[in-house]
């Protein structure tokens, strides 16, 4: 049979869905051009952080080296803000794209586009051992606790206080770091008796050093979690979401999630 009949009806068969899948559509704007510039807090590992040669390492790190490969064979810029500053700079068109652990909450929606690649939890760092006996965050009261600026555990925790107050029990007294690295250090040398972050990063840092660290509250408030586009650019934002969607059908979605050991976070 002719190759180029064989291959349509292979497709036509469903026997042949890496060529049946069309490729993403490179938004007009960056036809052009030979990189993308993404901006990243680049300290919340293993999804953005860097290696000890200060080269970018992580799972959402290699998803954006992906989305670029399959816009083109782009280059990438990374631009590195604190975690607080990453929309403000995308507004301000510093970069293309943010690439973090950004959580999808509708305050964000109102003011960027949003691509889901993956769900994301909270948790609750202590110390070995669990000297304070924090299991819920309940157990938080009294206590200082770190978080991470502009984050969404922060959030919670401040509607944790309010309940704490309600109820007649002593808040917890958040201290705010503008870095994991930093709040990890805190809570080191016990400048706080826990932190608050997402699962991933704090079984990161568990692994890494699990003579100094444990999850003491576990899992909980679960959420979908995205890469950040502006408003404006709905060619960019149509053409990643293809990419993940691509990258679902062809597996290398699912081999991503299990390299970097974070299969239970996969897209529904």
């Amino acid at each position: 049979m002719h190759k180029h009949r064989a291959l349509l009806v292979a497709v036509s068969l469903g026997l042949c869905t890496q060529w049946a899948v069309a490729e993403p559509v490179v938004p007009e704007r960056l036809k052009n051009v030979d990189k993308l510039t993404y901006c990243s807090g680049m300290d919340s590992p293993p999804l953005v952080s860097f290696d000890e040669a200060q080269k970018p390492r992580g799972l959402t790190v290699d998803l954006g080296l992906e989305i670029a490969k399959r816009l083109g064979d782009k280059k990438v810029q990374w631009r590195v803000i604190p975690f607080s500053g990453l929309v403000p700079a995308l507004l301000a068109q510093q970069c293309d794209m943010i690439v973090d652990q950004l959580f999808d909450k509708p305050a964000r929606r109102e003011v960027i586009d949003i691509v889901n690649y993956m769900y994301s939890s909270q948790s609750v760092v202590v110390p070995k051992g669990n000297p304070k006996g924090i299991k819920t965050l309940d157990d938080l009261s009294g206590h200082k606790v770190a978080v991470l600026n502009g984050s969404t555990i922060k959030t919670l925790l401040d509607a944790q206080n309010e309940s704490l107050t309600k109820a007649g029990k002593p808040p917890m007294k958040l201290v705010v770091y503008n870095t994991d690295t930093d709040a990890f250090q805190a809570l080191r040398i016990s400048q706080v008796d826990a932190y608050g972050t997402t699962v991933e990063t704090a079984g990161y840092y568990a692994a890494m050093a699990p003579d100094l660290f444990q999850e003491g509250v576990p899992a909980f408030s679960r959420i979908l979690t995205g890469l950040g586009m502006r408003k404006d650019d709905p060619q960019l934002t149509a053409a990643v979401q293809q990419v993940i969607s691509d990258m679902r059908s062809d597996g290398s979605y699912a081999q991503l999630l299990s390299k970097w050991h974070v299969s239970s976070d996969t897209l529904d």
